[in-house]
């Protein structure tokens, strides 16, 4: 066999894979997605934790919808770590709007763990009263049965801590347009494709739900404090102990409007080296699982008007089923204009996939951390210092 027919065959084994990864994903979209508000037993009490960090994009709109829940009986708990922050007036602005909303505003202690978040989350619950904790993050927009869609998972004994599936809405620039395909088109058909032939599905911090007394058990917050993947390391921790993973198919929005090509690649870089920490072999074959990737490498390793051909063709195809997994998510399709988009997505994603693959220093939420082997993060005390005094590190 030349090389021009290896090159064609492994873009074909590739596109295979994705197109696998978007069935399971399409199908679980179509049977699990759209059912009417679930029967549950009884409605716990639950307490929204919101981890508050900066001004997010439609902050305000994305914690409005927290209002409309239609639940019997939640909290809302706000956590800011300075009250300089812009998130702190945020959260005051809601407290205004919304007057009968049982909700409160908490200065968290930001030396209760090295996450950040994970400091949040501490202080929150130390104050918390639900029999439920959910986890949002800022950026996230959801339904009013939002509430009922993870407690309904929870029903279930067996299941310790249920995740959301989430979607990239809102863009009106080319980097949110961006980020908001790579959510649609790659992260959450991966997430479903995961749910669907895993016992172990991946969890996400973006929207989760755990029981109170569960998360007692296995020490609270603290134990994932030294780690940037809390969301992960902790859902592994509910399965040392027995419990199940599950996936919420309710979607909810992750908000991204505004932001810039740049930040884009800063955060889906540092999700890239967040990967790579947590399980090295599966990042090293992350660029199989893009048809686009393995045929553009046909091209420079074996150029030819078959392998030229046969790239011209993954990329309509490609595009074709991104478009269309936008579409299913969302319910609505991305603008026409960025159809050409998903060709684009694919080389950056190996833009920072490569980048990952040099670098372990990253910068989340203005902290400077070197990133080891499981998402340990270490204080850069180096770069903080140069930051402070306004050097470069």
């Amino acid at each position: 066999m030349s090389i021009v027919h290896i090159a064609v065959a492994t873009t074909a084994v590739s596109f295979a894979l994705y197109a696998t990864m978007l069935s399971l994903f399409a199908r679980a979209i179509a049977t699990r997605r759209g059912r009417t508000r679930p029967e549950v037993g009884r409605a716990p009490r639950v307490t929204i934790f919101k981890p508050l960090a900066g001004s997010d994009d439609d902050l305000d709109d994305n914690l409005d919808s927290f209002a409309r829940i239609d639940y019997p009986s939640f909290e809302i708990l706000f956590g800011v770590a300075d009250t300089s922050d812009p998130a702190f007036a945020a959260a005051r602005r809601f407290l205004a709007r919304h007057p009968k909303i049982d909700a409160r505003l908490v200065v968290t202690d930001r030396l209760a763990a090295l996450n950040p978040k994970v400091a949040q989350l501490v202080g929150l619950e130390r104050v918390a009263t639900g029999e439920v904790y959910v986890i949002s993050d800022s950026n996230v927009r959801v339904q009013p049965t939002y509430l009922w869609s993870l407690v309904a998972e929870l029903e279930d004994k067996r299941v310790g801590m249920v995740t959301s599936l989430f979607a990239g809405t809102g863009e009106r620039t080319l980097g949110a347009a961006l980020e908001n395909l790579q959510l649609c088109a790659a992260t959450a058909p991966g997430l479903a494709a995961m749910d669907a032939v895993s016992r172990r599905p991946f969890t996400v911090g973006k929207s989760m739900a755990v029981r109170r007394r569960d998360l007692a058990v296995l020490g609270g917050f603290q134990p994932v404090g030294h780690v940037l993947a809390e969301d992960h390391v902790l859902g592994r921790r509910f399965l040392a102990a027995g419990l199940q993973l599950r996936t919420s198919f309710e979607v909810v929005e992750n908000r991204n409007v505004d932001c810039t090509v740049g930040r884009t690649l800063e955060r889906h870089t540092r999700w890239a080296k967040l990967r790579r920490s947590l399980n090295p072999a599966a990042f090293v074959a992350e660029p199989v699982l893009t048809p686009i990737i393995v045929a553009s490498a046909g091209v420079v390793v074996a150029p030819s008007k078959l392998t030229a051909g046969v790239l011209a063709a993954v990329c309509l195809m490609q595009s074709a089923c991104a478009l269309l997994a936008v579409r299913l998510l969302r319910g609505r399709a991305l603008a026409w204009w960025y159809a050409p988009l998903e060709i684009a997505r694919s080389y950056v994603t190996l833009l920072c996939w490569g980048y990952a693959c040099m670098s372990r220093r990253i910068a989340w939420r203005g902290h400077p951390f070197f990133l080891r082997r499981g998402s340990v993060i270490i204080p850069d005390e180096a770069q903080r210092s140069a930051s402070s005094a306004g050097l470069p590190a």
